[in-house]
């Protein structure tokens, strides 16, 4: 839990220093060169040495967990081995890339903006708790476990947690924590409270409970968390922190590392951007033919979940009629050996002939780059589910949603619309368990030859 929330919080002030750092360069190559923005080399070099400096000192973490001034000093011995080591490969590879007095007026002002942005995120998590945002956390059990837990996130503000209360079939309110329902109450009070995280801090013989009230929350985006026992910790397989001497063993937390996530969100912003540019002619003429062919508007909205149960509107080209919502019913059936519902079929009366065509070469579902740049989905993962479908999935099949959902994945490029909505689960978790960079890039390249050979979609 405190190492998730560390490396969010540590890897965006990195991404922060390093475009304050090349800004800083620009500007003083803009006033002081010609041409102003042609000396690529200095970029890179910047880029890599600031890199790897500040990912060795960490200047970043001390800002959150170490005084002010041990994190100011932190952030200029930062800045100086960094600054030392672009002098000395600006000297080996071409001296006249940067004179002295640029390299010093380009040193003095990366130092003066990367403190204002440090003690920007210091001041900022500090008013972020004052005024209770952040992450919202209830404890199930033991008051006093509760209070501990408060006292120690409090002294903790970098983290943004804030324990709204407790739960317990037991009411003994401690002066600081208020008492907020019984267990039975669990899941109304998570929805109503609009808790983010949830700390089990229940004895050993309540532990089937614990797994009940997982079970209970595992359609709510919420995080799980539990205050184990000496039995536990021997044989946990999961990370273990420590908040204040009590352990915490996360129940459900991302499939992916702080690295894995921070590679595939840069990757995602890279590449859609990328693609909307080079394909905004296409979008462009798809527009057209869509408001040709019937009324409507061009970009059709729809609600589905995606990671962590979090709900979010995901874009795509309009390819049926207007009322196909109201229609649904007509066209959905369920699987004659399962039951389970299937929600597509072939010839389905509701889609338009563009949209046929769309379908085919999924080019309906270009607008979801929207969705990637805003992070509710990534270029790679499972497919946002609808919620009428996810109403009815098993409690094991919530499992997918442990990471963003993506525009392709594992299960379109293995069978897509020929395998019904309810099979495909498999496929998403044999991605999440085996995820890699690589299986990305794999999957993305298998998308390319699946779409152009307009292969099983509809």
């Amino acid at each position: 839990m405190l190492e998730r929330l560390r490396a969010r919080l540590i890897g965006s002030v990195l991404v922060w220093d390093l475009i304050a750092t090349l800004l800083c360069l620009v500007l003083v190559i803009g006033v002081t060169s010609e041409p102003p923005l042609h000396q690529w080399p200095l970029y890179g070099g910047v880029a890599f040495i600031w890199t790897l400096v500040f990912i060795i000192l960490a200047p970043q973490r001390a800002i959150f967990t170490r005084t002010l001034l041990e994190a100011i000093t932190r952030l200029f011995l930062a800045v100086l081995l960094a600054a030392t080591s672009f002098a000395g490969w600006l000297y080996l590879i071409n001296g006249n890339l940067l004179d002295r007095d640029s390299f010093l007026r380009f040193v003095a002002l990366n130092l003066g903006v990367l403190s204002a942005i440090h003690l920007g995120f210091r001041t900022l998590t500090h008013w972020q708790q004052a005024r209770g945002g952040g992450r919202h956390v209830l404890v199930v059990g033991d008051a006093y476990a509760a209070a501990r837990l408060a006292d120690e996130f409090r002294r903790r503000p970098w983290t943004g947690v804030q324990i709204v209360g407790y739960v317990s079939d037991e009411r003994d309110t401690p002066t600081t924590l208020s008492w907020l329902g019984s267990v039975s109450d669990l899941v109304r009070l998570v929805r109503q409270h609009h808790i983010d995280e949830v700390i089990f801090a229940l004895p050993p013989s309540r532990h089937t409970q614990v797994v009940e009230l997982s079970l209970q929350l595992i359609s709510e985006p919420v995080m799980l968390h539990m205050v184990p026992t000496a039995l536990d910790l021997a044989f946990a397989r999961t990370p273990v922190d420590n908040v204040g001497g009590i352990p915490l063993v996360s129940l459900r937390e991302s499939a992916l590392t702080p690295t894995q996530r921070l590679t595939k969100r840069l990757f995602d912003i890279v590449v859609s951007l990328i693609l909307l540019v080079l394909l905004s002619p296409i979008m462009a003429l798809i527009a057209l033919l869509i408001k040709l062919e019937s009324p409507g508007p061009v970009i059709f909205k729809q609600e589905r979940i995606g990671e962590h149960g979090r709900r979010f509107q995901m874009f795509k080209f309009r390819s049926m009629y207007i009322d196909a919502d109201r229609r649904w019913h007509e066209v959905a059936k369920r699987d004659e050996t399962t039951g389970k519902l299937l929600h597509k079929q072939k010839d389905d009366p509701r889609v338009t002939r563009v949209g046929r065509k769309l379908r085919r070469t999924s080019l309906d579902e270009l607008p979801q780059l929207f969705n990637v740049l805003r992070g509710e989905m990534s270029l790679v993962g499972p497919r946002p589910e609808m919620p009428y479908i996810a109403a009815e999935y098993e409690p094991w099949q919530w499992q997918r949603f442990r990471v963003p959902p993506g525009m392709t994945g594992w299960w379109q490029v293995n069978g897509r619309s020929e395998k019904p909505m309810h099979l495909h689960t498999e496929d998403d978790l044999y991605y999440i368990q085996n995820y890699s960079f690589w299986l990305d890039l794999r999957i993305l390249a298998k998308t390319l030859i699946v779409v152009w050979q307009e292969h099983s979609a509809y």
